[in-house]
Parts: C-alpha cells; sequence; structure tokens
C-alpha cells in the first residue's frame, strides 16, 4: 500500500513538473517581458552597429547597453550576424516607412517627382544613412556574404518605392513607358552624381537645403526632358 501511494505521488510530481515545464517553453517568447528585452537589444544594436561599424561591435556590447546578459542576446537572435541584418532592416524600415510615394490621375506631377525627390534625398543625406553606408563599405571590402543583404534593405528598399512612383507615372499618361528599373537608376544618377561620393568620402559636406532644391529641380528637368509625353 505504501509502495502505490508513493508511486502515485512520484507520478503526480513529475506532472507537474512536465506541465510547467510545457507551459514555460511555450510562453517564453511571447511573455512581455521578453518582448521588452528584445526591442531592447535591438535599439542598442542599431546604436552600436552605426557608431563601432560590424566588426567593431561585439554582443558584449550590446547585451551590456541593453541591459540583459549576453546569453538572452542569443537565445533571440542567435548569432551576430543574424542580429545585425535584423538591426539593419529595422533602423531602414524606420526611415523609409512603409507608405508607398502616391500619385492619382489628378497630381501636378512636377510637384509630386519634386516631393518624391526631396523625401528620397533627405533619406539618403540623413545621418543615419551615411552612417550604414560607412558599415556597408567594410562589409563590401571583405566580400562579406551580409553586403547583398544589406544592400537589400537599405538601397533596394528605397529603389522600389522610386520604381512604384514611376511605374504609376507612366500608367497615368505623366511620362513615357519605359523599363521602369531603369528610369528608377537614371533618375538616382541625375540626383546623386559624382558629387554623392564626395560626400561618402567626407570630401565635401551634405548639401544644404537650397542646394538640395537646386539639384531636385536639374535632375527633373533632365529626366522629363527624356521622358516627358
Amino acid at each position: 500500500m505504501g509502495t502505490l501511494i508513493k508511486e502515485k505521488l512520484i507520478n503526480c510530481y513529475l506532472f507537474k513538473f512536465l506541465s510547467e515545464g510545457f507551459v514555460q517553453t511555450v510562453n517564453q517568447s511571447g511573455r512581455p517581458k521578453d518582448l521588452e528585452k528584445r526591442a531592447r537589444i535591438l535599439q542598442a544594436a542599431k546604436a552600436i552597429f552605426l557608431k563601432s561599424g560590424y566588426h567593431g561591435t561585439s554582443m558584449n556590447q550590446i547585451a551590456q547597453e541593453a541591459e540583459v546578459t549576453k546569453l538572452t542576446v542569443y537565445n533571440h537572435f542567435q548569432d551576430k550576424a543574424n542580429l545585425f541584418i535584423r538591426a539593419i532592416t529595422e533602423t531602414c524600415e524606420e526611415k523609409l516607412g512603409t507608405k508607398q510615394f502616391e500619385l492619382d490621375a489628378s497630381a501636378d506631377f512636377y510637384q509630386a517627382l519634386f516631393i518624391v525627390c526631396s523625401g528620397a534625398l533627405q533619406i539618403i543625406y540623413s545621418p543615419e544613412a551615411l552612417k550604414l553606408e560607412h558599415v556597408l563599405f567594410e562589409l563590401a571590402a571583405e566580400q562579406s556574404p551580409l553586403t547583398l543583404q544589406f544592400f537589400d534593405a537599405s538601397h533596394t528598399q528605397l529603389q522600389n518605392q522610386l520604381t512604384e512612383f514611376l511605374q504609376k507615372a507612366a500608367e497615368l499618361g505623366f511620362i513615357q513607358t519605359d523599363d521602369p528599373n531603369y528610369q528608377t537608376e537614371l533618375l538616382l544618377s541625375l540626383l546623386l552624381g559624382v558629387r554623392h561620393q564626395k560626400v561618402l568620402l567626407g570630401i565635401i559636406a551634405v548639401p544644404n537645403a537650397h542646394e538640395l532644391e537646386q539639384i531636385i529641380q536639374d535632375a527633373i528637368a533632365l529626366f522629363l526632358l527624356k521622358y516627358r509625353n
């Protein structure tokens, strides 16, 4: 009789232990505290990667800045490369937003295009974007596989938004139909030119508001010279 009671007690404790462990495992990634830690890790990673570059940043630094353990960082993001891409992607999403450049048949196309070009240059010449470019150069110099993922999260995302705008402009008859990807590359080339390389290298300063306005006007004039209907 004593043995039977003992076995029942053991089974009861075992069931309780396994049940609690299972529930804890299921809820572990969804608890508010875990989500808060994940957000702090990402925020710390974004700041440190932009400041110190990829190789100049360690998981220890990120953990200390986020006020979590190094193990917690790895539990959320597996490795440094994964955390880097997630942090860069989120930074780019914050700068670009999810809203596409809008256009309809009643729009003043020149004004709409000017606003789009102005918005693109504000993103490109923001302090965060310029720091991102320097990190990208660091990765590209060593032919890192992270380079393409970084480029897709930043440059490609902006180009896609511009391409959709120009494609819509052609559909509405504002400009001539052509390969929208080529049109986007042409417009960006006119907006940036050699000057952008000098800015990235620190040879010249970021254009001021008056200079940017003139740059946009000249770029649009040349673009419409080729594509205006």
